[in-house]
């Protein structure tokens, strides 16, 4: 799997909770959050986002334990996160999942709606395709950029099954 994504940034503050990424209720379900992903922050962001765009926030984002709210940003094409800082649970939840979420203190000071973005996942080098800037996130884990080049946790265990008996 290619390292290097390509997509349209949408920009978004501090402090953004997982629940404003998903429907809530006993009918939970992808299609039917995604309808209104993040609209309280940005009402254009779920009817125009596009697979392979790039979310920028700033610090706290995907506070709260919404678990699904991942799978919102996978369901729409999210291709990763860059965040000044992110949620724990959060966090490992959604590289769990195959959605990478990358930290870097200053992004939202160099990345603006709309800028087109390249990042590397397995490097954390990012750079601001429409002005030229670039920056450095926090490395990644090697162990969660395996798991995101198999789609998530499901397909990093079905592709080392061999390696450890004990995974089923």
């Amino acid at each position: 799997m290619e390292t290097i994504v390509k997509g349209k940034a949408w920009t978004f503050g501090d402090n953004i909770n997982a629940e404003s990424m998903m429907r809530t209720g006993s009918d939970w379900d992808a299609s039917l959050a995604a309808e209104t992903c993040l609209k309280f922050y940005d009402p254009e962001f779920a009817k125009n986002v596009k697979k392979g765009d790039v979310i920028v926030a700033g610090r706290n984002f995907g506070n709260s334990s919404s678990r699904p709210a991942g799978q919102v940003l996978q369901y729409l094409g999210v291709s990763c996160v860059i965040c000044e800082s992110c949620a724990r649970i959060f966090f490992r939840n959604t590289w769990n999942i195959g959605v990478p979420i990358l930290e870097c203190d200053g992004i939202t000071e160099i990345v603006n709606k709309g800028d087109e973005v390249q990042v590397d996942i397995m490097t954390g080098k990012v750079i601001n395709l429409t002005t030229g800037k670039e920056t450095q996130t926090e490395k990644p884990i090697e162990l969660l950029v395996q798991r995101w080049q198999h789609g998530g946790m499901v397909g990093w265990i079905k592709a080392h099954r061999e390696d450890y008996p004990g995974l089923s």
